[in-house]
């Protein structure tokens, strides 16, 4: 419903922050009646492209990328403070319904959350508190709602069925899609409260929609279950059996503790290159240079690794040189055999070997 700079990164995703706020969305949804006013009516919002399952816990995750389609949102944006998380989101919920009603609005589709910026969990957050409508003239601009026209965009998509103490498990499946079908987040995620507690009582029988909006990776990526020493190593060795060369490698973690006394999973980059792909860049003229190295970096990702390499078809595009396409092409897939190799291969989930 917002937009944000391209990289906001999975870091929005992340566990923790997901636990604290869902911890205080259900008591927040009880208090405010909202199936009165806000329950949708039937409308097509989505057109499927692709899908895929994710386990967690026992529970099975289907996860779609789907086009949406333009819709007419009421949009009200308020502060949520942390020490009240609860109490504000449920007067902002009653807020929304209020206004629905003052500006004799139309809803037709299920109450959202989106969650601005990202925020330390101590902070107070800006939250978009907001409904699909039918357009209508009688919104005041005193309400500091409005109504917009929400574009179209690629989302990640899944539902949730169950409490929100274990909502955090569909944040990971959804992720652990993004990681092995190569896309990347581009705007904070959205929670579609389409049955919530205001209809039933056995928390069994919630229903939550997660939308994220997603974009293709400019990167080449492969998660590995398994110890980052081991997919380290792994990556240096298929690396070289690609003819890459490792020119440096950054120890990125130590970086940040010893400089900034900062503290972060390991990670490492490490700057590769192969020489007979480097002669060809040379005698392609100065401008090639930027495909003379590429970056590959391993960090260590909720107990496993996520390996990502620079592609070099995007830097040629970004530089509008299309006479080195063939050679971008070559490295990318030099790149991509490499990767490739510490795939699992009978498991769709790229777990080690």
């Amino acid at each position: 419903m917002t937009e944000v700079p391209a990289d906001s990164g999975a870091e929005m995703y992340d566990r923790t922050r997901v636990a604290y706020r869902t911890a205080h969305v259900a008591p927040a949804l009880r208090m405010c009646p909202l199936g009165q006013v806000l329950r949708p009516s039937t409308r097509p919002l989505f057109r499927r492209t692709l899908g895929h399952r994710e386990r967690r816990n026992g529970m099975e995750y289907r996860i779609d990328a789907c086009e949406t389609v333009p819709q007419a949102v009421l949009r009200m944006p308020r502060e949520v403070r942390p020490d009240r998380l609860g109490e504000d989101i449920a007067a902002g919920m009653r807020e929304l319904t209020a206004t629905v009603r003052r500006a004799g609005l139309t809803a037709c589709g299920a109450p959202t959350l989106t969650f601005r910026d990202e925020t330390a969990p101590d902070e107070t957050a800006i939250v978009d508190f907001g409904v699909p409508v039918e357009p209508a003239p009688t919104l005041g601009p005193r309400s500091g709602a409005e109504v917009l026209v929400s574009p179209g965009a690629t989302v990640a998509r899944t539902c949730h069925r169950g409490g929100y103490g274990s909502l955090a498990d569909a944040y990971r499946a959804l992720q652990e899609w993004m990681d092995a079908a190569g896309y990347h987040p581009v705007g904070p995620a959205t929670e579609v409260y389409l049955v919530g507690p205001d209809e039933v009582s056995d928390p069994r029988r919630l229903i939550t929609e997660i939308r994220i909006p997603i974009a293709p990776s400019p990167v080449i990526a492969v998660r590995v279950d398994a110890p980052f020493p081991d997919v380290l190593e792994r990556t240096r060795k298929s690396l070289r059996q690609q003819g890459f060369r490792i020119l440096t490698e950054t120890d990125v973690q130590g970086v940040l503790r010893d400089e900034l006394s900062e503290s972060i999973e390991e990670y490492r980059v490490l700057v590769v290159c192969s020489p007979s792909l480097t002669r060809r860049a040379v005698r392609a003229g100065s401008r090639a240079g930027l495909l003379l190295s590429c970056s590959v970096v391993v960090r260590a990702v909720d107990g496993a690794a996520l390996v990502e390499a620079t592609d070099p078809a995007v830097l040629t595009r970004a530089a509008d040189r299309g006479d080195l396409r063939p050679l971008a092409d070559d490295t990318r897939r030099l790149l991509a055999t490499a990767l490739d190799a510490l795939r699992a291969p009978a498991h769709p989930e790229l777990v080690a070997e």
